[in-house]
Order: C-alpha cells, then sequence, then structure tokens
C-alpha cells in the first residue's frame, strides 16, 4: 500500500482536511513538508496512509487546494 503527502496552502487548511478526512475513516496526519517543497505554501501537508485517489477526492470536493502530491513508498 502507498501512502501519500499532499501538501497545501496553509496550516488551516491542512488541519481542516485531516479533520475531514478523520471523520470519513481514514488514517490522516498533517506533517511537515520536505524542504523542496515548502516554496509551495506553509510547508505543512496532509498524511494519508490508505486510498489516496479517494482521500484526494474528498479533499478537493471540500475546496482544499492540493499544490502537490508527493508519493511515498510501501507501507507494512
Amino acid at each position: 500500500m502507498r501512502s501519500v503527502l499532499f501538501v497545501v496552502g496553509s496550516i488551516t487548511y491542512a488541519i481542516k482536511g485531516r479533520d475531514l478526512l478523520r471523520r470519513n475513516g481514514y488514517r490522516a496526519y498533517v506533517e511537515r513538508a520536505p524542504a523542496d517543497a515548502e516554496h509551495l505554501g506553509c510547508g505543512y501537508g496532509i498524511y494519508v496512509v490508505e486510498d489516496a485517489e479517494e482521500a484526494q477526492r474528498l479533499l478537493q470536493q471540500a475546496g482544499i487546494r492540493i499544490r502537490r502530491r508527493m508519493e511515498r513508498g510501501d507501507t507494512p
């Protein structure tokens, strides 16, 4: 299973997105974005462990703009 970090424009959007995904049954966390992604916004993102495609759709429907999607390696 691959996990994803969605880099967003502000810490506020990161928290709102995390809360939205958790209400919908996802394991989601606010996390610092890598240094090479900080120029895209606040330097925070939403880390999602499962079903990233559906999570991205939910975030976009809620008006949370994803500035970058960063794939992670396989998770156990």
